[in-house]
């Protein structure tokens, strides 16, 4: 029996829908897979194999733009990760492997220099393995009650924070600064963001942020809320030394107390600002069930520097 493995085409949903249910006890939500693939401003580009004409695996593109130090390179995280047991039976890792490797090639044509992901350790192991992922850093979650710390009206004046529907002028200069912050990043350009937070399906995101002189962004905030968790799913900061980052997560934590929320949960790199400030923001560490992966995909880039530079939040994982 012959596996075709080979890049994702529309005409092949039907198929990986049925896969996808079979693998995770369910269909992708309505509209979901079209927001994901189709509608992302990045491209990337995403595997799946067949036998006959039945899906048994499939390797997904989650696109996106790499931003730091100026520069801008094209990029994606691997999501949707799945094979079926008929594709598993042809080798233990036989499929997985060739789904990865496929991925790496079509992605590299494309230019993008390497991917990443947050496998939990039964995947991270594999991935180590048989895909050669390199774990950058258990990644780093901390949460404080969703309760608001006293503000005064003259400090509400001078620093307003205020919800918004969708990211518009007032934040390009803060996109641009983030583009020129050492290190790298998944870009925060306004589109991108409202692709990711304001178009997808079935899912509500709330957006806070902070104005500065001329009505500019200092910094902004994405909220979910799950249950009586509240996901700060994004934070930025023109300085995150500043008044800001505190200010965003007592906007945040009001926000989520009023709906009910018990907890406010951050996910950022270890190495970070945010992470060396968790005390003084009142953030106590969870524990971590996912790692940072960066995985190579041109072998002339140099990944070093984004091993020990790559920033993430929660919203860089597709399903928060």
């Amino acid at each position: 029996m012959t596996m075709l493995v080979r890049r994702a085409e529309e005409a092949d949903r039907p198929a990986l829908f049925r896969l996808f249910a079979s693998v995770f006890g369910a269909a992708p939500g309505p509209g979901e897979w079209e927001w994901k693939y189709d509608r992302n401003p990045s491209r990337g580009a995403s595997i799946a194999a067949f036998l006959d004409s039945e899906a048994v695996g499939f390797f997904g593109a989650f696109a996106t733009r790499y931003v730091g130090d100026g520069k801008e390179l094209p990029g994606t995280s691997g999501v949707d990760v799945m094979t079926s047991p008929e594709a598993r039976k042809l080798g233990r890792h036989g499929a997985y492997r060739e789904l990865g490797a496929r991925f790496v090639e079509e992605n590299r044509a494309l230019g993008i220099p390497f991917y990443f992901g947050f496998p939990n350790d039964r995947h991270r192991l594999v991935g180590e393995r048989v895909l050669g992922f390199l774990t950058v850093e258990r990644a780093g979650q901390w949460s404080r009650p969703a309760l608001a710390a006293p503000r005064s009206r003259l400090r509400q004046w001078l620093k307003p924070i205020r919800e918004v529907e969708r990211f518009s002028g007032p934040h390009r200069p803060l996109a641009e600064a983030l583009r020129a912050r050492p290190g790298l990043r998944t870009d925060r350009s306004a589109p991108l963001l409202n692709w990711r937070f304001v178009e997808r399906p079935r899912v509500t995101y709330r957006l806070l942020e902070a104005s500065g002189p001329g009505r500019s962004s200092r910094g902004y905030a994405v909220v979910r809320l799950v249950g009586e968790r509240a996901l700060v799913v994004d934070l930025q900061a023109l300085d995150e030394s500043s008044g800001t980052v505190p200010d965003l997560l007592e906007a945040a934590a009001a926000l989520a107390a009023a709906e009910g929320a018990r907890t406010l949960e951050v996910r950022a790199s270890r190495r970070g600002t945010l992470a060396a400030r968790a005390a003084e923001l009142g953030l106590s560490e969870l524990p971590s069930d996912c790692c940072l992966e960066l995985i190579p995909v041109d072998p002339d880039y140099p990944l070093g520097p984004a091993l020990a530079s790559f920033d993430y939040r929660y919203g860089d994982h597709d399903v928060f």
